[in-house]
């Protein structure tokens, strides 16, 4: 049976879905305990080639955050059902959790609802809810997957007011990257991403490319701003920042997760006086 008002529900829940989803670098469900018509996975913010942050499911079978961050990454639990409700909700009072997000699908008779999740304890937890009197869960991994990582020996972090936060700022121009990974965690890669403005008919924008480097190996950081020109070059915008992201990529070994972990570093290479 369909829901009277579920248009409306569904064009609210469209505008306030970009405001709640956001918890902060890359599907399959994560470990439930059956039923075909609940689906559970993790979806995260990623950055595309434009370098822009856009969401998508990870694959992962675990929903991985950083204890004391505002995560990334949420729990998206979908039901062939619009009348179904997640009921029963059970976790470890460490872990802080809220639904953000829910979505109508009136063509499909489906729902779709997303939890965003907050803890300082490092550890991993099992998120439990029911849908129809079945249970399901979702493992939330609040484990640091990063031991130690150092730029030029200084100790880097996601955390505000940190060097490799996305809003810090730093007067290093190069320097040897270096990370640890954390028990049952194996490095997978490491990547370097820096901005080239690229030009195509009348539009230039910033965009994102990658390349693959050997850890404890030497980075320069880019000197490039970023810089958008639009509208037959009526419309341009600048930074004054110069922008490297260094990404570390992982596997958790016990269950084959695989994420990712971004240090930012922006340096300024342009002003006006």
């Amino acid at each position: 049976m369909k829901k009277v008002g579920n248009t409306i529900r569904g064009i609210i829940a469209s505008i306030l879905a970009a405001a709640f989803i956001v918890s902060g670098v890359p599907a399959n469900s994560i470990n439930v305990k059956a039923a075909t018509k609940v689906d559970v996975s993790e979806t995260t913010q990623v950055i595309n080639k434009k370098g822009n942050l856009v969401y998508k499911e990870t694959g992962n079978n675990t929903v991985t955050i950083t204890p004391g961050s505002f995560a990334k990454n949420v729990l998206s639990v979908t039901i062939n059902d619009e009348d179904a409700k997640i009921k029963n909700i059970k976790c470890n009072k460490k872990l802080k959790y809220k639904r953000t997000y829910v979505s109508f699908d009136e063509q499909n008779d489906r729902v779709t609802y997303r939890f965003s999740f907050y803890t300082t304890a490092a550890r991993r937890y099992k998120f439990k809810f029911s849908v129809d009197n079945q249970e399901y869960f979702a493992i939330i991994n609040a484990a640091t997957p990063v031991a130690k990582a150092t730029f030029k020996g200084q100790e880097l972090s996601t955390k505000p007011g940190f060097l490799g936060n996305s809003n810090y700022v730093t007067e290093l121009a190069k320097g040897k990257f270096n990370v640890t990974m954390s028990n049952n965690y194996v490095l997978t890669s490491i990547q370097v991403g820096k901005y080239k403005n690229v030009t195509t008919g009348d539009i230039t924008e910033p965009t994102l490319y990658w390349t693959t480097i050997q850890n404890n190996k030497k980075v320069v950081l880019s000197n490039e701003r970023q810089v958008v020109v639009h509208d037959n070059k009526n419309t341009s915008e600048s930074s004054m920042f110069a922008t490297t992201i260094i990404r570390v990529n992982y596997k958790y070994v016990k269950s084959n997760t695989t994420g990712c972990v971004d240090y930012y570093f922006n340096r300024i290479v342009d002003t006006d006086n």
